[in-house]
């Protein structure tokens, strides 16, 4: 009767992995993770930097069009605050980025040639201010003679090294 049973509900033969097999799948997981882990990490710091870029871009417009509606008067970075988005301390709502420095610079516009005047090559730099996005900085690079004349640099090292992004 137990016979029957077993050829009934089990068709007479084992089922289930070996070891041989589990160990395969095993090691073919391990090797997948080993190579994504760096690639995934690598895709988070561009998507922070990407979020300073987006603060940095905003600003850039704000200072820009209060330039050119001061037109032939100095126009300093810290009054674009308000277009872009950022409180009078030049820090985001909710707290992750602010401005570490160049909100006392100053952009002047041209009002016959439309030319920009910066006062300082790095107009502005903005920072990360929470643990998860602190190691990331972004400068705006503005030299007239340049090609283009505004560049937006970064650092993921905490402000150590900027390269052009």
């Amino acid at each position: 009767m137990f016979t029957r049973m077993k050829t009934l509900y089990r068709g007479g033969q084992e089922r289930g992995f070996t070891l041989i097999e589990l160990l395969i799948v095993i090691l073919i997981v391990g090797v997948l993770a080993a190579v994504a882990t760096p690639l995934y990490m690598g895709y988070i710091k561009d998507a922070k930097t990407a979020e300073a870029k987006a603060v940095v871009g905003a600003l850039w417009t704000a200072v820009q069009s209060n330039g050119i509606g001061t037109c032939g008067t100095a126009s300093l970075v810290s009054n674009g605050y308000p277009k872009a988005g950022l409180t009078t301390g030049g820090v985001t709502t909710p707290d992750r980025w602010s401005i570490s420095a160049g909100g006392a610079n100053t952009l002047l516009v041209n009002c016959s040639t439309g030319a920009y005047t910066a006062s300082a090559a790095n107009l502005f730099t903005i920072k990360g201010d929470t643990a998860d996005i602190d190691f990331v900085q972004v400068r705006l690079n503005y030299v007239a003679a340049g090609t283009p004349p505004s560049r937006l640099q970064c650092s993921t090292d905490t402000g150590t090294t900027f390269v052009d992004c």
